[in-house]
C-alpha cells in the first residue's frame, strides 16, 4: 500500500448483523453472536473507521483517543489487543503508528489520509483486574469506549465509561464529530444486566443488535427430540478455520447447554431441571421483536387462567391463519379471584383493552376451577361468569401431558407468515419460563432421570394458564360443564337490567 491510507480499509463486514453494526453510529451499539462470528473484528474495524471518520480540525488533523476494555489483562493481551494489531499493526501493511506495551498499552496512530488530512488518534488498551488501570479509567479524556465481551464486564464499569465519552478532542480543537460506545460479546444469561438492557429496559441511543447463531435446532424424524445443526445464515463463516466445520467440530462433546450458549446464541439459564419444550420453544423465533397489540379486525380476545392463591391470566389473540399472538401475562401471588380481578385483571383491561368489551373476551380455565369455595359457594369459573361478565369455560382436561402438548402444537407450527406462535417481550415470565425456568426437576438418582410433572415455581402458575389459554384455541373445552344453563341465564338478566346495574367497564 502506499503511504496514504484509503478513509476505509476495504474489508467486507461476513455478514447482514455485523455490517449494521460496524456502520451504525447511535450513542451506544452492541452486538450479540456466537462464538466464531467475527464479533471482535468488526469492532476494531469500526473503531479504526470511526478513527478516519472524526471530523477535522482547523490544522487538518483528525484527533481522537478510544479505549478498548477487557475484564482481565490476559484476555486483553491474548485476544483484544491481538485481535487490533493482526489488522493495524502487523509487518504486512504500512506502519500506522507506535504500539507501546506500556501502561496501560496504547497504540498511537500517526499517518495520512489521501484526502489531505491527518490521524493523530490513540487507542488505550484497559484491563480491569489491574487497580491502576481501573483509577486511569476514571480521570480519561475520549472519544469512544470498545467493550470487548461486555457479559464479563461489571454494569458498575458500563455507567462510569457512559459518562466519561465525547470529552476528547476538546472544543477548541473540533470537538468529536461523534462519541459514544460499542460493545460486542457471547449471550450471558437471562438475569445478566446485559439482557436486563437489551430485552427489557431498551435505554434510548441504545442499539442491541444479535447475530444468527452459527447453530441451530432441528427435529429428529419422530418428532420427539431436536438436533444441533449448521445455521445457514451464520456470519462470518468464510473466515473460519474449515468453513462450516468450524461449528461442527465445535460441538462435539459439548453439553446443550454449553452449545446453547455459545454456539446457538440464546440466553442461558441455570437450568438444573429438564426445560419442558426443549427442542419446539425458540426465543428468536418465537418472541416478537416488538410489544404486540390486539389487532382490531379480530373480534375476540382469549384469556387462560389459572386459579389458587397465585393466580395467572395470560390474554392472547388467535388469528385466522392459525397464529396464536401471546399479547400479556398478569400474574399475582396471595391473592384470590376477585382480588385479582379488581386489581389486576380488569385495570390492565380498561387501560390496554378498552377498544373491546367484556363480551368480546372468551375465558379457558383449569377444570379444578368449578370447585366450590367454602366461603360462599361460588367457584372461579363461576364468579368469572356471573359477577366479571366474562365468558369462561373449563377445558376438557388438566393433564399436564395434554397441556405440554397443546403448547407444542402452536410451537412446533407454522402458518404463511411465519411460526404459529408468536409471544410478546412483554411476557417476561413466560419467556423465561420457555428459556428453562419451567422445566422438569431432575431426581436425586444416578443418571438424568426427571420427574413427570413440572416443577412447581414462580414460572409454572403463567405456563399452566398459557397452556389452558392453547387448549381452548384448539376447541379442547368442556362447553356441557353443569353452570351453563346457569350462565345463559344470568347473562339474559344482566342483559335486560338497567345500565348502571350491568358488570362490566
Amino acid at each position: 500500500m502506499s503511504d496514504q491510507v484509503e478513509l476505509h480499509f476495504e474489508i467486507a463486514a461476513q455478514g447482514k448483523t455485523l455490517e449494521e453494526y460496524m456502520l451504525a453510529r447511535d450513542r451506544v451499539t452492541c452486538i450479540m453472536g456466537p462464538v466464531g462470528s467475527g464479533k471482535t473484528y468488526g469492532s476494531c474495524m469500526r473503531v479504526f473507521n470511526q478513527i478516519c471518520e472524526q471530523r477535522p480540525n482547523k490544522q487538518g488533523v483528525r484527533k481522537s483517543r478510544w479505549i478498548a476494555v477487557r475484564n482481565t489483562y490476559s484476555d486483553l493481551e491474548s485476544t483484544t489487543m491481538k485481535d487490533w494489531k493482526d489488522l493495524y499493526h502487523n509487518e504486512d501493511m504500512p506502519q500506522l503508528g507506535r504500539f507501546v506495551h506500556d501502561s496501560p498499552p496504547t497504540h498511537y496512530l500517526d499517518f495520512d489520509l489521501e484526502d489531505g488530512t491527518s490521524v493523530r488518534a490513540e487507542v488505550v488498551f484497559l484491563a480491569l483486574d489491574r487497580p491502576e488501570h481501573v483509577k486511569k479509567l476514571r480521570g480519561l479524556q475520549c472519544t469512544g469506549f470498545w467493550l470487548n465481551e461486555m457479559k464479563e464486564l461489571p454494569k458498575a464499569i458500563i455507567d462510569m465509561c457512559d459518562l466519561r465519552h465525547g470529552r476528547y478532542p476538546s472544543a477548541a480543537d473540533g470537538g468529536a464529530s461523534w462519541h459514544g460506545m460499542i460493545g460486542d460479546t457471547n449471550a450471558p444469561d437471562d438475569d445478566h444486566w446485559y439482557y436486563k438492557l437489551a430485552e427489557e429496559t431498551k435505554p434510548k441511543g441504545w442499539k442491541f443488535l444479535r447475530q444468527p447463531g452459527g447453530v441451530i435446532r432441528q427435529k429428529s424424524e419422530d418428532g420427539k427430540s431436536f438436533k444441533w445443526v449448521i445455521n445457514p445464515n451464520a456470519e462470518n463463516i468464510a473466515n473460519l478455520p474449515g468453513g462450516t466445520a468450524y461449528y461442527e467440530n465445535g460441538m462435539q462433546g459439548k453439553s446443550d447447554d454449553w452449545i446453547r450458549v455459545n454456539l446457538a446464541n440464546e440466553y442461558g439459564s441455570v437450568v438444573t431441571g429438564k426445560p419442558i419444550y426443549e427442542g419446539s420453544w425458540d426465543e428468536v423465533k418465537h418472541t416478537s421483536k416488538f410489544n404486540l397489540a390486539p389487532i382490531p379486525k379480530i373480534k375476540k380476545l382469549l384469556m387462560g387462567f389459572d386459579f389458587g392463591r397465585t393466580p395467572a391470566c395470560i390474554i392472547g389473540q388467535l388469528m385466522p391463519n392459525g397464529k396464536l399472538r401471546v399479547l400479556e401475562e398478569l400474574i399475582a401471588a396471595g391473592m384470590g379471584i376477585r382480588r385479582f380481578m379488581d386489581e389486576l385483571v380488569i385495570p390492565t383491561l380498561e387501560e390496554k383493552y378498552s377498544d373491546y368489551s367484556l363480551d368480546q373476551f372468551e375465558a379457558f380455565c383449569d377444570p379444578a376451577g368449578l370447585a366450590m369455595s367454602d366461603n360462599d359457594d361460588n367457584s372461579p369459573i363461576g364468579i368469572l361468569n356471573f359477577e366479571y361478565n366474562i365468558t369462561a369455560w373449563p377445558t376438557s382436561t388438566n393433564s399436564p401431558a395434554r397441556r405440554w402438548e397443546a403448547v407444542n402444537y402452536f410451537l412446533n407450527s407454522k402458518t404463511d407468515y411465519g411460526p404459529a406462535f408468536e409471544l410478546s417481550p412483554i411476557c417476561k415470565v413466560l419467556r423465561k419460563g420457555f428459556n428453562g425456568g419451567y422445566s422438569l426437576r431432575r431426581l436425586n438418582t444416578s443418571g438424568e432421570k426427571y420427574a413427570t410433572t413440572a416443577d412447581k415455581n414462580a414460572y409454572s402458575h403463567p405456563h399452566d394458564a398459557l397452556q389452558y389459554l392453547c387448549l381452548g384455541a384448539q376447541g379442547e373445552v368442556n362447553y356441557d360443564w353443569a353452570g351453563r344453563e346457569d350462565r345463559n341465564n344470568y347473562r339474559n338478566q344482566v342483559a335486560s337490567a338497567p345500565a348502571d346495574n350491568k358488570t362490566g367497564y
